[in-house]
């Protein structure tokens, strides 16, 4: 059963719980983490509260990570299970474009057939419940999808995390085989897959990711007394992230200010060198601090900026 959607979060909300005193995660698997901090976190239609109730724990750069990705799905699929562990499964051997998804929901008398493959499940392995796209024809010439819910443990649902066991500090992945899975009616959600998730996560979860990774490298510096500009630096990142998650995140003027959010990142992290030398070692290396920040390559980033930028001039040029 779904959370009842609480009252926005406020800055002040966000600030206080970010200054607070919080028990980190005590070396727990990644399920473990999200079911015991997950559950009866603030959810609703942004998922940002969740995100950052849940985020203030992770004792890791992989929880922190991981608690933006489940938020990202929260966020286009409010009616989640409160309980859940989920995973977004969209990707096949052509990628997520379409064109590329050929996996197949056929009606039947009781509902439908689900069958198909996908690759690259992150955090299927874990996953209570998982939103599949699927194909249920085409309509104008034009590939219609949908995301199906499906359950963990499904008939016909197999996963098969073996191509990814060289990846090492990610979360867990694997591929996907769907074979005459059967789903209800009510599974089938009846949006424009890529038009109304597809399409908006892999940004959505961009910025989510990112957020929560400041909010434990935040706790952290406090913990190891990082210079206190560093710290507000950090903590006015955060408070602009909130602010992203306000908006629809899809629009021109959304990408123009997650642009300039990315960018201060980017500067804050690659400025942090002398601040890990305060963090033992073995501390240090659970945050990663070599492997540059999270997100969406340098050139999507870059691309979806100049469209955005074009879309805007475009538009005040007609009016």
């Amino acid at each position: 059963m779904s959370s009842p959607e609480p009252c926005p979060m406020t800055p002040t909300d966000l600030l206080d719980l970010l200054f607070a005193d919080h028990v980190k995660d005590g070396g727990e698997d990644l399920r473990a983490f999200l079911t015991r901090w997950g559950p009866g976190a603030p959810a609703g239609p942004s998922a940002f509260a969740r995100l950052a109730h849940v985020a203030v724990h992770a004792a890791d750069r992989l929880c922190a990570s991981v608690a933006g990705h489940q938020a990202a799905i929260r966020r286009l699929f409010p009616g989640t299970p409160d309980e859940a562990v989920t995973a977004f499964c969209v990707s096949e051997d052509q990628g997520p474009r379409p064109s590329g998804i050929l996996s197949t929901l056929t009606p039947t008398a009781g509902g439908f057939l689900l069958n198909g493959s996908k690759k690259w499940g992150s955090l299927s392995p874990l996953a209570d419940l998982l939103y599949v796209a699927a194909s249920v024809g085409e309509a104008e010439g034009r590939k219609q999808l949908r995301m199906v819910k499906v359950a963990a443990g499904s008939a016909g649902l197999t996963l098969d995390p073996s191509p990814y066991a060289a990846y090492r500090d990610h979360m867990p992945i694997a591929d996907l085989k769907l074979v005459d899975v059967a789903v209800s009616a009510d599974a089938v959600l009846a949006q424009d897959a890529y038009t109304d998730f597809i399409k908006p996560f892999r940004l959505v979860e961009d910025v989510y990711g990112a957020v929560a990774v400041q909010i434990g490298v935040l706790r952290l510096g406090r913990a190891h007394a990082w210079p206190q500009e560093t710290l507000e630096d950090l903590t006015a990142l955060i408070l602009q992230g909130h602010a992203i998650s306000e908006t629809p995140m899809s629009r021109p003027v959304d990408v123009i200010l997650m642009s300039a959010f990315f960018r201060a990142w980017d500067r804050v992290w690659s400025g942090l060198g002398p601040c890990w030398d305060r963090v033992p070692t073995e501390e240090r290396a659970r945050w990663s601090p070599g492997t540059g920040t999270l997100g969406v390559a340098a050139r999507a980033r870059e691309t979806r900026r100049q469209n955005a930028w074009a879309e805007l001039t475009s538009s005040s040029t007609e009016l």
